[in-house]
């Protein structure tokens, strides 16, 4: 069944892109023109695979998919909750920025709970964490946009979701917070920020203790450390 799954989500895709293929190949337009059926086909071509992808996703406990070109991440299943069944959609409507759609299933039938756009985006170092980051017993999402090399300091976009309505809270202010991670216990959020080397060529780090205030991340506290 796994594998007919991934051979259907398969050809989704290989019919779209034959039909960008044909477009291209019989425009007689300018080159202006023909990039604007191009960009047009693709938008049509993620949205086809979009509803394809929640029809197959209505049947199955869970389903993963994600594609480079155009930019496609899809998944399903109990992800926020364990009674109710989600499915999160990622897409780059413009090669910078991402749109995200939360879809919840109700009476039998997925139904779009909310949505949020012009993320700024950059696919190559995508990454999707799920979490309670502010301690509600929902299940969270944060996107990675950057990570940097060396010591590796990721930074992206946190959503919290509301655990009745499943309507999505983007925290701008958690934008340059990097290498978040919720400590349950102090109900807290913790990130670091990577100030150099010292003399001996040791990595100093700057902890960053973060609490929630009026549904907001605000810095409470830092300390300076020395890994050895």
């Amino acid at each position: 069944m796994q594998k007919l799954t991934i051979f259907i989500i398969g050809l989704i895709f290989v019919s779209c892109s034959q039909v960008l293929i044909k477009q291209e190949k019989t425009s007689n337009s300018d080159s202006l023109s023909e990039a604007k059926v191009v960009t047009k086909t693709k938008a049509q071509q993620t949205l086809d695979s979009t509803y394809r992808l929640l029809d197959i996703a209505t049947a199955k406990d869970t389903l993963g998919f994600k594609n480079s070109e155009p930019f496609l991440f899809f998944k399903s299943g109990y992800i926020l909750s364990s009674t109710e069944k989600n499915a999160i959609i990622i897409v780059c409507p413009t090669d910078t920025t991402y749109s995200v759609k939360l879809y919840s299933i109700r009476s039998k039938k997925w139904e779009l709970t909310d949505s949020i756009g012009e993320l700024d985006a950059f696919p190559s170092q995508f990454e999707l964490t799920f979490d309670d980051y502010n301690f509600d017993k929902q299940t969270d999402i944060y996107i990675q946009v950057s990570a940097s090399q060396g010591w590796s300091l990721s930074r992206g976009h946190l959503f919290t979701i509301d655990p009745v309505t499943k309507k999505l809270t983007r925290h701008k202010e958690a934008r340059d917070l990097a290498n978040m991670r919720p400590d349950p216990k102090t109900k807290t959020v913790v990130s670091e920020l990577w100030k150099g080397y010292n003399d001996k060529n040791q990595d100093q780090l700057t902890i960053f203790t973060n609490k929630w205030m009026n549904g907001k991340l605000k810095t409470i506290k830092k300390k300076n450390i020395t890994l050895k």
